[in-house]
């Protein structure tokens, strides 16, 4: 039984600022639309997107020419030149803007229906690829001239065939085959390097100033990666989770500060951006087995030099 057709929050056309494709009208069911906005005249006649989303698709955009922000379940991406954006299923997004001179390259991958294949994959290997495509742990990474070239051979080969044909079909699944590859392999790539530095200069800020404020989820909009991926990282490198880690920082100028012997609990309390003394000497307790002022009166860390 052939899939409704996709609810789009825009209609398929072909000028030549616009270009909204239905790959599916090649027997390419999986990807009911590829998209290019060449904006060369300014594009005049686009307005920015309303916020929408995708149930059934992911979609995965490429930009080449323009600096964009794509807004995301109240977070902003600079969206610029070079830099892949993936929007999974369900979540709510739009392109906030629509540049003078913009090119944009954009793919939808319809999810498959139980046993249904992509790309006329076996079963395992279109399992691998949609698991593959969900689980990058960044959604906004550095593509560069490879994912540009895979987007242009897809479009040279849907212009380039003759329609009807067995062999534009084939091509067509080919190149979007390589392009959907080489976005996990890219996004892989960067997996380790990428995105263990940005997590390596977040953690020398928390060590240089514990007590400045921070969240997972300002966190996971600023470095672009998934929740579990940036606790995941934060982990391989400290042992901790982000928050506990900020809180093993403090402990750590908490136990400096009392060695001094100078500022009251109040004050270190409120200097390591602790919500109040209680707090403090709470968290304290439970990180050391002593309050802060039997750390202090027994003199538990003079001459230890402890840090994190």
């Amino acid at each position: 039984m052939k899939r409704q057709a996709l609810k789009l929050p825009f209609e398929y056309c072909d000028t030549p600022d616009l270009r909204v494709l239905d790959l599916s009208r090649d027997g390419i069911e999986c990807i009911p639309v590829l998209g290019r906005t060449n904006l060369r005249s300014g594009g005049y006649g686009l307005t920015p997107s309303s916020e929408h989303m995708h149930e059934e698709c992911i979609e995965m955009s490429f930009c080449q020419r323009g600096e964009l922000v794509f807004e995301s379940m109240g977070r902003e991406y600079a969206f610029k030149p070079g830099m892949v954006f993936v929007s999974r299923p369900n979540e709510p997004h739009r392109l906030r803007v629509f540049p003078k001179g913009l090119l944009m390259y954009w793919m939808f991958l319809r999810l498959p229906a139980k046993k249904e294949p992509i790309l006329s994959f076996p079963r395992a290997e279109s399992r691998w690829l949609v698991d593959s495509l969900l689980s990058m742990p960044n959604r906004l990474f550095r593509g560069g001239d490879r994912i540009r070239l895979a987007f242009q051979r897809v479009f040279k080969t849907y212009d380039g065939e003759p329609r009807r044909t067995p062999q534009r079909s084939l091509r067509l699944r080919l190149a979007a085959s390589d392009l959907l590859m080489s976005i996990i392999e890219v996004s892989s790539e960067l997996r380790g390097r990428d995105s263990s530095s940005r997590v390596e200069s977040v953690v020398d800020e928390i060590r240089a100033n514990p007590a400045a404020p921070m969240s997972i989820d300002s966190l996971v909009a600023r470095l672009s990666m998934s929740p579990s991926h940036l606790i995941n990282e934060f982990k391989r490198l400290t042992g901790l989770p982000p928050l506990a880690f900020r809180n093993s920082c403090r402990i750590a100028a908490a136990k400096r500060e009392l060695e001094k012997g100078v500022r009251s609990m109040s004050v270190i309390a409120e200097t390591l951006g602790y919500s109040s003394a209680q707090n403090f000497a709470t968290q304290f307790r439970i990180a050391t087995a002593v309050t802060p002022r039997e750390w202090r009166d027994r003199g538990l860390s003079r001459g230890k030099g402890e840090n994190v």
